[in-house]
């Protein structure tokens, strides 16, 4: 039976999440672009078209004015690819359509009230799908218990999540280029972090715990930025000491946060860091996104073991189109959850600790774009 699906935002991500989708279920799926812009819907198609090497239909539509009251789906599933600030009217939308549902937004606000919005749902919500949160909390699930197993007697001490969409190349000031919304980064940086330090989960603020990493003999930076945590300090707290997610980023780049948080000072804002970063940082589309997981514990004499997981993503051709790392790594994770809602197994709220964790990770999706880690 043909599955109908509608994304919601045929942006860089939206458009992705498509052509994975009919690259996986091909004539299986009716898929339809929704967006509030007709031309980023038929640049979508175009691209999707391009990329996917063959003809396909699109149904496109343009999202009328207050689509939270005003627009009224039909279909299975609704993938939300629209910025994090729309994620509660898009979530309603669902609800109100009998919609299974999945987003990519780390805004914690949001999705807390998506959570007592769809608490009697009968359809599946999906949250926090993509890379950060997504993906890494699912990879942090299975190495600790992966550190369980092979170790059985310790206890687990911390659970490190790591995770960098960089660019290939990178100079001062701001040691960074733009790969994915810049909207998403100025919000990370400046909303509240969740995480777990001595058992407890606790509010932390974001780029206020830096540390140094080499990965393969390179250096970078990592600090805690808000949302890539998932529900996993609340899944985790009273069982391990320390959880928590940092975003990676080149030498100097942090820095520069701090110096433009400081001029801006009393005015300091999204809108206002995201100013001031675009008038320095230029987008760039060759991409990276490096990812790190690390489980340590420690056995009854106190002395210490780790476990380590580390991947890179490049961009991959697909016909005449390059897909970046970042488009990748991020609808891989939402068109694979978008299977898992499919199976109608789910209602309610479907969070990351509650991910059927070897059916994902095993997914033909996730594998040929993250690679196999069971």
């Amino acid at each position: 039976m043909t599955k109908k699906i509608i994304i919601a935002g045929a942006g860089g991500i939206g458009r992705a999440c498509g052509l994975i989708l009919l690259q996986h279920l091909g004539k299986d799926v009716s898929l339809s672009l929704a967006d509030i812009n007709e031309d980023q819907c038929n640049q979508a198609e175009s691209w999707i078209q391009e990329a996917y090497n063959q003809s396909v239909t699109l149904k496109k539509i343009v999202l009328p004015p207050n689509p939270a009251t005003n627009w009224n789906p039909e279909g299975e599933l609704l993938l939300d690819c629209t910025p994090g600030a729309f994620a509660a009217d898009m979530a309603s939308i669902a609800l109100r359509q009998n919609m299974h549902y999945a987003n990519l937004t780390e805004n914690v606000p949001a999705t807390k009230k998506i959570y007592q919005l769809v608490q009697n749902a009968t359809t599946g919500f999906a949250l926090q799908t993509g890379l950060a949160p997504g993906y890494i909390n699912q990879l942090g699930r299975l190495m600790a218990s992966q550190y369980s197993e092979e170790h059985p007697g310790h206890t687990i001490d911390s659970i490190k999540m790591r995770v960098g969409a960089l660019s290939q190349y990178a100079s001062s000031p701001g040691f960074y280029a733009f790969v994915w919304n810049p909207v998403g980064v100025s919000t990370e940086y400046l909303n509240q972090s969740e995480v777990i330090e001595q058992y407890r989960k606790v509010t932390k603020p974001s780029l206020s715990s830096r540390e140094q990493i080499i990965l393969k003999g390179i250096r970078y930076e990592a600090d805690l930025t808000s949302g890539g945590a998932a529900d996993l300090p609340e899944f985790y707290k009273n069982k391990v000491r320390q959880l928590n997610y940092k975003t990676l980023r080149y030498p100097g780049h942090f820095d520069y946060i701090d110096q433009m948080k400081r001029e801006l000072g009393n005015d300091l804002s999204v809108d206002a860091l995201l100013k001031k970063m675009r008038a320095d940082i230029p987008m760039h589309d060759q991409d990276r996104v490096l990812i790190y997981c690390a489980v340590n514990g420690k056995d009854k004499t106190g002395s210490s073991y780790e476990i380590i997981r580390h991947g890179e993503i490049y961009p991959a051709q697909y016909g005449s189109v390059q897909v970046t790392a970042i488009q990748r790594a991020t609808a891989a994770s939402l068109a694979q959850t978008a299977l898992l809602l499919l199976t109608n197994r789910y209602s309610g709220v479907l969070t990351q600790s509650r991910y059927p964790l070897q059916e994902f990770l095993n997914g033909d999706i996730i594998r040929k774009h993250y690679g196999s880690v069971i």
